[in-house]
């Protein structure tokens, strides 16, 4: 199997896996428990961030800045629509 489709399957399971120990902090019933999966998290994390930093420097990963105007209308827009919906 290709690098990169390996890379992409990790980097996808480490985020399924941090909404998991995300949300098994959030609803977790003892201090233990919740300790555990805060701990998990921040493991997976580290492990995504990882992952992340090597497609980006073999280029399989790539970002783009993007235009403060860009940023401002898609603000301006989602203000929009929440006032819309809050009438």
């Amino acid at each position: 199997m290709e690098d990169k489709m390996i890379l992409e399957g990790l980097l996808w399971d480490t985020k399924v896996l941090a909404d998991l120990c995300l949300h098994g902090s959030i609803e977790s019933g003892t201090e233990g428990v919740h300790e555990t999966f805060l701990i998990g998290l921040k493991e997976i994390l580290t492990m995504q961030h990882e992952i992340y930093l090597t497609m980006q420097e073999q280029g399989w990963y790539t970002t783009e800045n993007v235009e403060a105007k860009k940023l401002e209308d898609a603000q301006n827009k989602f203000q929009q629509l929440l006032e819309e919906e809050g009438k």
